[in-house]
């Protein structure tokens, strides 16, 4: 943590400067990121309990390509390894299995003020697999959208600092089967979809 403070202080002190230069755009901008993925449950449909994705860390990475000076096509990857946990019935606080959920979209970014600092939104669309290590269980992959914005810092060309959150959107629809991993409980799931969250900052490499 104290590392970051130091790059997002050097940012704030050498951006300012930068800003009376004039800044060539660059038209590609890799991000790897580190983030935290919270919320999202899932309900079985047979006997209406609920079971919730845990919170944990997730990582990924974007790929900018800019269209013009404020507008960006992004491709976007993000991984959770995480667990499925029953909070209420005859399993409560039981853990049912690991969880890998991975994103993979396409998307747009537009940038709100163009500087040394850079507020913006992005809208993505694409799909979430969802591979649970159970016995008896398939993986699943289903259409998902997402929504967020946040800030980058540019204090040179070619290098800066992102940080963002999303929210995300997995439509679950027709049943859905789970096992946990003892084998002994099967999920049946039909659900509209899965919300989850994200807040992500990684370091920007632009070229």
């Amino acid at each position: 943590m104290g590392r970051w403070w130091v790059v997002l202080v050097a940012c704030l002190v050498v951006g300012p400067a930068a800003a009376g230069r004039a800044r060539e755009l660059q038209r590609f901008e890799f991000t790897p990121f580190y983030g935290y993925h919270f919320g999202g449950g899932l309900e079985d449909s047979e006997t209406g309990e609920e079971f919730d994705i845990g919170d944990s860390a997730c990582y990924g990475g974007l790929l900018d390509i800019r269209l013009t000076e404020t507008k960006q096509l992004e491709l976007y990857f993000s991984r959770q390894e995480t667990e499925l946990e029953s909070e209420h019935g005859l399993f409560a606080g039981e853990t049912l299995f690991d969880l890998d959920i991975d994103y993979v979209h396409v998307g747009g970014t537009y940038v709100l003020h163009d500087d040394w600092w850079q507020p913006f939104v992005v809208g993505t669309l694409g799909a979430t697999h969802i591979d649970p290590d159970a016995s008896g269980s398939d993986s699943l992959t289903r259409f998902s959208i997402g929504i967020g914005g946040g800030v980058r810092l540019f204090p040179t060309e070619h290098f800066g600092i992102y940080v963002a959150g999303r929210g995300l959107f997995t439509f679950i629809g027709s049943d859905v089967y789970f096992r946990s991993a003892d084998g002994e409980t099967t999920l049946k799931i039909n659900s509209d979809g899965l919300w989850q969250a994200e807040l992500q900052a990684g370091v920007i490499f632009a070229f």
